[in-house]
């Protein structure tokens, strides 16, 4: 038995489906206001509950082998910081998971994530991943760039300005980004599960494009069949602007968190990636063709 967190959330969604094709016993803990539709659809086992609750968690790895740890957050809330979902809700899940005799536990990261890192988000992605290394139960931990797919956030809130704005800004910036293709991080995750190669390891992942995000804005215009004018803006010029959104909305566009990440590069040497799972991976305009429709028009597919 397989226990999934997050599966009814962008990369949970893509997983899941994965798994019920391949028909692997696979049960998803989700809370009590989550669509569960298409998870009961799949044939998937649901476990009420919420990472914060111990109690619920208890329950949910009864019989598990191995566990894959998708939940996170990217903008934080009220009584969902940083700190208390990347880092004590990942504690909570390995400290039950060891003492239910838990084989595996899989723990979806992110690039950039490090010690000393510049933002909350990485730092904190960090301290979760020290809780599951030093559990002493098998591992496998991956942190891929920033990935896209049908579902996913940052494409369809960056589609919105695309098709909404009559002239588009786009920052400026020689940071760099990677964008991964979900369903080539499903392949590894699904890969993980048995292959011993993986044990006790952490993969950075990415596609094989790096690109600045005036390039990234270029083509996600080009594919969505939008031509309207441009201007750059400088990232120094948005923290106000963040700071601001940040104090009046429950999930900004941009926060001060994002901006901090913006302006670094966020790429990876997908050499290791490769040897361990040799992937076909989708190029960044292909992978943008496979979920999005153009303007005025149907998906690609």
């Amino acid at each position: 038995m397989i226990l999934v967190t997050g599966g009814t959330g962008f990369v949970g969604s893509h997983l899941i489906k994965r798994l019920a094709s391949k028909r692997i016993q696979t049960r998803c803990l989700a809370r009590k206001t989550s669509d569960i539709e298409k998870l009961k659809e799949r044939g998937i086992e649901v476990a009420y509950g919420d990472v914060l609750d111990k109690e619920s968690l208890k329950k949910a790895v009864e019989d598990v082998e191995t566990v894959i740890h998708l939940v996170g957050i990217i903008v934080e809330k009220k009584g969902a910081t940083f700190e208390i979902i990347h880092i004590q809700g990942t504690k909570n899940l390995v400290e039950v998971s060891k003492a239910a005799g838990v084989q595996r536990f899989i723990y979806i990261s992110a690039l950039g994530t490090r010690e000393n890192a510049r933002s909350r988000y990485h730092k904190t992605k960090w301290e979760a991943e020290r809780a599951v290394i030093n559990s002493r139960m098998e591992y496998v931990i991956f942190r891929p760039s920033i990935m896209i797919g049908e579902g996913g956030e940052f494409i369809t809130m960056l589609s919105k300005i695309v098709h909404w704005a009559p002239i588009i800004p786009i920052i400026d910036g020689e940071s760099k980004v990677q964008p991964i293709y979900v369903e080539n991080t499903v392949d590894c995750i699904i890969k993980s599960l048995t292959d011993l190669k993986t044990t006790n390891r952490i993969f950075e992942i990415a596609g094989p494009d790096k690109i600045t995000y005036k390039e990234l804005f270029l083509t996600l215009m080009d594919v969505l069949n939008v031509d309207n004018p441009t201007f750059q803006i400088p990232i120094t010029f948005m923290w106000p602007a963040a700071r601001i959104l940040e104090g009046i909305m429950e999930k900004p566009p941009i926060t001060t968190q994002q901006l901090t990440m913006l302006q670094e590069d966020n790429i990876c040497d997908i050499s290791e990636m490769q040897e361990v799972f040799n992937l076909k991976l989708m190029p960044f305009k292909e992978a943008l063709k496979k979920f999005l429709p153009p303007k005025g028009g149907e998906n690609h597919e």
